[in-house]
Parts: structure tokens; sequence; C-alpha cells
């Protein structure tokens, strides 16, 4: 008898012992352990940036090498801008944002260069804000030689608290690239004395609002006019925004001292006659060789055959 009750007397001492020695939340008339709260879980918020072109396959890095993007809150307010160049978009194809619980608005603008500069982004005013040549701003027209090869996207997205994010941001192409033969210039009266003919784009847009709208105002171009080699034609390449039906569009050309155009071409009528050539398509080009026979008794105007065939040469539009 005397053994059992030394053995139970062990029992209760060891049983105290590691109430004391171990957590006293196990003992008896001791509350009961808290749980502690689960970790919080890891938010992304990333955009995925996406450029199909004309097709199905993804172009984004074969048609844009840099892209600029402004954030704005629901009030339209600028709240971040982003610079993603080429390497970042080539390593992960998108950007990761890190943005407060509401709702905001994306605008990015791939490939933007020292052809192209914001408007005031501090209206609240998305309709209004818009992108254009610096010489539009300097209201300098003989600096509009061709923009950047731009492509705009924009994102309408709500972020909320504790939940990822992950969306896409589409591009679509906002530049029209513009090529233009004149074959034949030293026949003419004008380009005897062995100049260039001088290559104006008339009624052409001069920038486009944040949305991808055109706006309606125009502007005269003046691409850099080349000679091809020692052939008697002379090119002129560049990149415009996107006509539309407000801008009836002129291709003029000027001999070096002249004040009027000795010839011209609406391009309405030229896209009429020449159905092959589609610009609005995502990959759009104008392209048209002008040729002059005979003191200009005899002009045509044609399609190149290699934009035709959709086979372009070595132009570099940039």
């Amino acid at each position: 008898m005397l053994k059992k009750k030394l053995f139970t007397g062990i029992c209760l001492l060891s049983l105290l012992s590691g109430c004391v020695l171990d957590d006293l939340h196990d003992c008896p008339g001791h509350p009961d352990k808290p749980v502690p709260p689960n970790p919080p879980e890891e938010t992304t918020q990333f955009l995925y940036f996406r450029y199909t072109g004309d097709g199905d396959t993804d172009l984004l890095t074969e048609r844009i090498s840099c892209v600029d993007m402004y954030v704005f809150d629901s009030g339209e307010r600028l709240v971040s801008t982003l610079e993603i160049d080429a390497e970042a978009l080539r390593a992960r194809h998108g950007v990761s944002i890190d943005l407060p619980a509401g709702n905001y608005t994306v605008v990015c603008l791939g490939n933007a260069g020292e052809r192209t500069q914001v408007s005031d982004l501090t209206t609240c005013d998305l309709h209004m804000m818009f992108f254009a040549h610096p010489g539009y701003f300097m209201n300098d027209e003989s600096m509009l030689t061709g923009n950047d090869p731009l492509y705009h996207g924009d994102l309408r997205f709500r972020v909320e608290d504790g939940k990822s994010l992950k969306d896409t941001v589409d591009f679509n192409s906002s530049h029209l690239k513009v090529y233009v033969e004149v074959k034949g210039y030293g026949t003419t009266e004008y380009g005897k004395d062995g100049g260039e003919p001088d290559i104006r784009l008339h009624n052409m847009p001069c920038r486009v609002f944040f949305d991808n709208r055109i706006c309606p105002q125009r502007r005269t171009y003046h691409p850099e006019v080349g000679r091809e080699g020692a052939q008697d034609m002379y090119v002129g390449k560049l990149c415009t925004f996107r006509l539309d039906g407000n801008h009836p569009a002129e291709i003029a050309l000027y001999s070096g001292a002249g004040t009027e155009p000795f010839y011209t071409v609406d391009v309405t009528d030229f896209l009429k006659r020449h159905p092959e050539v589609d610009i609005t398509k995502q990959e759009a080009e104008l392209s048209m060789r002008i040729e002059f026979r005979e003191r200009n008794a005899n002009v045509t105007i044609t399609v190149p055959q290699w934009g035709v065939e959709d086979v372009y040469p070595d132009v570099g539009f940039e």
C-alpha cells in the first residue's frame, strides 16, 4: 500500500514539473494556448504585354523594343510612370506593379523615343491627354520629318486588398509606314538643274489621344529624301500616325525652289485604285511610285512590286 501511494505521488510531481518546464497553457486551470494567425498569402500584381499584329502569334518583342507605362487612378490622376526597356521586356513580357486597392487605368506607348512627346498629364481627363511629335508642341512643321513607329495599349482594372492581380495589356499599332518613290524626276523641267524633289505629306494627323483616337487636327510632314544610288530615283520614307476619314491626305512634290507643288497625289483616290494597299491592317504600309517620262507628258502612279507582294526592301522607318 505504501509503494502504491509513493508511485502516485511521483507521477503527480512529474506532471507538475512538466507544466513548469514547458508551457503553462498545458496545465490545468490555464487558458488554452492561442492559435497564431495564418501567415498572409503572398500577393502579386503583374501586367502582361501582348501584340499579335494581324495574326494570332505574339510579336511583342519583334515589334516593340520599349514601353512607357502611365498609371491613372479612378479620378484619372497620374499616380505612376514606368519605363520598361528592351532587356526587361524580353525577360518578362510585362511588368510588376504595386498599387493599393482601387480602380486604375494604364496607358502604354511602345517604341516612344525622340520623336514622341506627351501632353500635360495632370489634367485629370484622359480623353484630352495626347501624344505627338515634339515639333507639334513647338509649332514648327519643318521638324515633322516622321513619327516613332508607335504602338498603343490600355487597360482598366481593379486592385483588391489581399488578392493577386494578373491581366494583359493588348497593343495596337498607332503608326503607318509611308514609302514614296519618285522616278524620272531628272526628265522633268523641275529636275533639269540636278536638284532633289521635295516630298511633302499634306493634311496628315498630327496627334493621338491617350485612348488611341486620332485627333482631327492636320499638319504637313516633311520626310527626308534620299537618292537611290546613281538612278534617277528619289525615296522619302517615314512613319506617320494612322489615317482616318478626317484627313484627306495628299502627297505633293515640290522642286527645290518651288513654293507650289508641281505634282500631287490624292491618297484616298490612290487607295481606291489600288485595293491591294490595305492601310487598315495593324502592320500597314502606304507605298507608291510616282514615275515621270518624257518631260511630264506621261506620269504613272503605281505600287512598287515589293509592296504588292509584302516583301519589303531594306527600309528603316525608325
